[in-house]
């Protein structure tokens, strides 16, 4: 699955030199931005997200790589910095159990510094926290711990890190390719004693669009300079 992750990353660095227009020009500095992606993403910790034993009500298996979706908005003060505020969903199966899911909802508040510009794109590293709404449910029911009989469903806090790419597809559009890596803290460990009870991690890739618009004009048509 990691050769999956570096395959995707690889074709993203592959069409920016064809796509990318400029680099990202200072018109963009002091504005807004809503954007979309999708993507692909992985448990790799801790070891009952990776490979879940199953349970009683049926079998799990080694967690796959499935698809993550975030709504973003930023901010970007200056050509070096920018905020990112962001939301998804995301969600692991196992290939033992058609009906087993274990589901992540992110919501994170991060900084973007930018460190150099590659083919006309600018690579930022990208870092914040936030809280981490999981649950694991089989056909749409939270399971059960067997030692606490507590749902498998709560938030915990959780910090990112992780690199972007982004560049010109239009004078205020943007495309942006970002791979993360996400450490979730178990705060509520003593809830979930048979399994699920420790950090986890997991990894994933997307590819999204940007629109910028200015906080004070609202939505703008000017070709930067």
């Amino acid at each position: 699955m990691k050769r999956r992750l570096l395959l995707l990353a690889g074709i993203l660095l592959g069409l920016v030199p064809g796509v990318s227009h400029a680099e990202l020009s200072s018109d963009l500095n002091n504005m807004g931005s809503f954007g979309i992606s999708l993507g692909g993403m992985q448990f790799f910790a801790d070891s009952d997200a990776r490979e879940y034993a199953g349970d009683e009500y049926g079998p799990g298996g080694s967690a796959q790589l499935r698809p993550i979706g975030k709504a973003m908005f930023r901010y970007r003060w200056s050509q070096t910095w920018a905020l990112a505020v962001e939301t998804g969903f995301g969600w692991n199966s196992y290939p033992d159990s058609d009906d087993l899911v274990l589901r992540v909802i992110p919501l994170t508040i991060g900084l973007e510094r930018r460190i150099r510009d590659i083919s006309g794109a600018a690579v930022s590293a990208c870092f914040g926290g936030g809280v981490y709404v999981w649950g694991l449910s089989r056909e749409g029911e939270y399971l059960i711990d067997a030692e606490t009989q507590q749902d498998y469903h709560t938030a915990d806090p959780g910090l990112y890190l992780g690199l972007a790419g982004e560049f010109h597809v239009a004078p205020f559009l943007t495309m942006m390719g970002q791979l993360t890596a996400n450490y979730i803290y178990s705060a509520h460990s003593n809830d979930f004693r048979a399994s699920l009870g420790g950090d986890d991690i997991y990894a994933d890739f997307r590819i999204g669009l940007h629109y910028y618009f200015s906080p004070l004009e609202g939505l703008l048509t000017k070709e930067p300079e």
